[in-house]
């Protein structure tokens, strides 16, 4: 299975703005944990970006389908050529805002905040945060969270 077209036209975008603030790609692991800000603050805001779940991974989360295009490079930046996508500008607009927000810091780091955030917390359950688990990030727990972030309470 691959990933849904919306979330392919994300992360593409991401790839390309991150590119653009930062004048280098991001990690695979990164990626992964923009692309999960993204589409959190987004489920808050009552407009989901894309279909596709986050798993509770030891590193935090990550939709399986694009792990698989990018496991390859391990730690290593995207290299990979993309063509921006053609998205709604109020959409850029909200990538723009994750990345220059979250795009600073490097997926370990990314992976150390989203571990100490309810919705993958929530999803391990009590697993150690060394286990393995392919547990869902329920998106009401996400657009819970993140609403909450928004208002300021967490």
């Amino acid at each position: 299975m691959a990933m849904s077209p919306e979330l392919d036209a994300v992360q593409k975008a991401i790839l390309d703005i991150h590119r653009e603030l930062f004048d280098e790609s991001p990690s695979p692991m990164k990626l992964q944990k923009l692309c999960y800000y993204a589409q959190g603050y987004a489920l808050a805001e009552g407009k989901p970006l894309f279909k596709d779940d986050f798993q509770a991974w030891q590193h935090g989360p990550v939709v399986p389908d694009m792990y698989q295009e990018y496991k390859d490079l391990k730690w290593r930046p995207i290299a990979a050529e993309v063509e921006p996508p053609k998205m709604e500008p109020q959409v850029i607009e909200h990538l723009e805002g994750i990345v220059a927000a979250y795009g600073r810091y490097d997926g370990a780091a990314l992976s150390t905040m989203t571990h100490r955030e309810r919705p993958w917390a929530s999803a391990r359950g009590d697993l150690p945060e060394t286990a393995n688990s392919e547990a869902t990030i329920s998106k009401d727990t996400m657009e819970r969270f993140f609403a909450r972030k928004l208002r300021g309470e967490e």
